[in-house]
């Protein structure tokens, strides 16, 4: 198995307290010590030898992460680091449909953005792609979303997205583009074109799936899937149900005679400590944290698509000691045919710092190794 380093590069505050925490009264936000902070766990993991670091955020809700740009902070993570994978996820390009409105759920910072934000462009988006993937000499892995939730509408828009992308990654002289969402005429000059990437025909993709809807479409394109363990906001039925889907996504991917074994990543909360009590401990103030965090009350709620909630986060999670752990992880592995765990160690950004670090290294020191 493979496993990596979820991080949205989260939010630092004086007083190390978040403004959910019930001791918070105004802290600064850090933002300075904040770069330095989360320049420390990249350079850990690089060191610590793990297989990659998954760039999450979102724009305009720098309460918790301060990750608007995932692609910029991937090229800047590539030129920092030597060996390990460098994946987004998620890069969310801005789509709208013809009168599409968000629901009265949305947060604020999602509602700004749809209402004011101009819909970004698959060609453009391209060349960004393609050049992390030469700045970081192939190790690049383009995970995106679309917010497909409850539209077929919007995820056949999506998916017309990434195929004009892989047109012009795989095309010497881009022939045209013309579909139902996107049209672009030919190049009118041979010297026209795009950055190639360094890995061909393009970098791997990864696509988490952000409804129920989405599992069967996702396995009959060939794409490769991550999602978050347990129950979600998008599948609150529970585990069973999401075994289910998995084993669909699969069935779709035999089906439509894609090469390879479909498998999937699992994103999931994770902590850990040397005893059980430490980490009973722990687990006990990150949950009322988390909790505080979706209140209405609080009012700050997900920062980035496939966040777990509080009541998926208890039915499953990567909490106690190491021992515990690896024989999570293993039930991992059988219910969703997992071939790598994406450890989401500061999730809701709720997390100490230092309790980070030592998460990182027990998974370093007492985990990882026992899976590979």
């Amino acid at each position: 198995m493979d496993f990596g380093l979820f991080n949205t590069w989260n939010a630092l505050y004086e007083g190390d307290r978040v403004p959910w925490h019930p001791e918070y009264h105004g802290g600064k936000l850090l933002e300075e010590d904040a770069y330095v902070k989360n320049y420390e766990e990249i350079d850990a993991v690089e060191d610590m030898g793990w297989d990659y670091i998954w760039l999450g955020g979102g724009h305009f809700s720098k309460q918790a992460s301060m990750d608007p740009q995932v692609l910029m902070l991937a090229a800047v993570i590539a030129e920092r680091t030597e060996r390990i994978k460098i994946g987004s996820s998620i890069h969310r390009p801005v789509m709208k449909q013809p009168d599409e409105t968000l629901s009265a759920a949305a947060l604020p910072h999602e509602r700004y953005g749809f209402d004011n934000l101009l819909m970004e462009d698959p060609i453009q988006t391209a060349e960004q792609v393609a050049i992390v993937d030469q700045v970081s000499r192939g190790r690049f892995i383009y995970g995106a979303g679309g917010r497909t939730r409850g539209s077929a509408t919007r995820r056949e828009q999506f998916f017309e997205y990434l195929e004009v992308m892989k047109q012009l990654w795989t095309e010497e002289t881009f022939t045209g583009f013309e579909g139902k969402y996107y049209n672009y005429p030919a190049f009118y000059e041979s010297y026209l074109a795009i950055p190639k990437p360094y890995q061909k025909p393009y970098p791997p993709m990864l696509l988490p799936v952000d409804s129920q809807e989405s599992f069967v479409p996702m396995g009959e394109q060939g794409y490769r899937i991550a999602i978050g363990a347990g129950s979600s906001p998008h599948n609150p039925r529970g585990s069973a149900v999401l075994k289910e889907d998995v084993q669909a996504y699969r069935k779709a991917w035999i089906d439509a005679g894609h090469p390879g074994d479909p498998t999937t990543v699992v994103r999931i909360p994770t902590l850990l400590a040397e005893t059980k009590e430490e980490a009973d401990r722990q687990t006990e103030n990150l949950m009322s944290l988390a909790r505080r965090y979706y209140s209405g009350r609080v009012a700050i709620g997900s920062t980035d698509a496939g966040t777990a909630s509080p009541e998926a986060t208890e039915e499953v999670n990567l909490f106690g000691t190491p021992e515990e752990v690896c024989d999570k992880i293993e039930m991992l592995r059988d219910d969703f045919s997992t071939d790598e765990i994406m450890f989401e160690v500061n999730w809701t950004s709720s997390v100490p710092r230092e309790v980070v670090m030592n998460t990182m290294k027990c998974l370093t020191d007492k985990v990882i190794p026992k899976f590979k």
